[in-house]
């Protein structure tokens, strides 16, 4: 790994951009304060004026990575007028494509975290869940239910929706997955003729 250096001021978001980095190369067991110091190319000290333990870095890191895409995704939602259009899902599942096509190193990170859940069901305890999912979930059922699903159709549409985009994600952000065309141009299509 190289040393970066960072921008006076930024040095909370170059710890966590290290620490990614660090997580996705070695894995969360190697994460530490020491390390992402030196990837940012800072004293040994200067982690802990941001973060007090390697788990509170990479709950920062986390909530950093997860911020960022809910963001991207709420600005899809504002961005369409009606609420109640099913093409909202369409360009909630393109932003989530795009999300990642531009930020590949939070794919693996975001996905290995065991403290990440998803509960596929529309019943049960939501609490916890996957904010993005959770997102999914709040705007495709009133979308589906206008288009008289049952509950149990209801379910297996966000399943397969979110299934999709997740997948194609996974495919867009690996280094050994080739495409010669732009994904930004066709992940609607693919999305849509699904």
């Amino acid at each position: 790994m190289q040393n970066r250096q960072y921008h006076h001021g930024d040095l909370r978001n170059s710890l966590i951009e290290a620490g990614i980095e660090l997580i996705n190369r070695e894995g969360t067991s190697q994460l530490s304060l020491r390390k992402v110091a030196a990837l940012c190319g800072v004293s040994q000290a200067a982690p802990y004026s941001h973060f007090q333990s390697k788990e509170d870095l990479q709950d920062a890191i986390r909530d950093y990575v997860i911020v960022q895409f809910m963001e991207v995704l709420e600005n899809s939602i504002k961005d369409c007028t009606d609420q109640n259009n099913p093409r909202l899902l369409i360009q909630m599942g393109k932003n989530y494509v795009m999300f990642f096509i531009k930020n590949p190193q939070y794919f693996p990170f975001v996905f290995s975290q065991q403290c990440m859940e998803v509960n596929l069901s529309l019943d049960g305890d939501d609490t916890r869940n996957f904010p993005p999912f959770q997102l999914l979930k709040t705007k495709a059922v009133p979308i589906l239910s206008k288009l008289g699903m049952s509950k149990e159709k209801m379910e297996d549409a966000i399943i397969s929706m979110w299934a999709t985009v997740h997948g194609l994600a996974s495919i867009a952000t690996m280094k050994n997955v080739h495409y010669n065309k732009d994904w930004e141009t066709k992940i609607e299509d693919i999305i849509w003729n699904k």
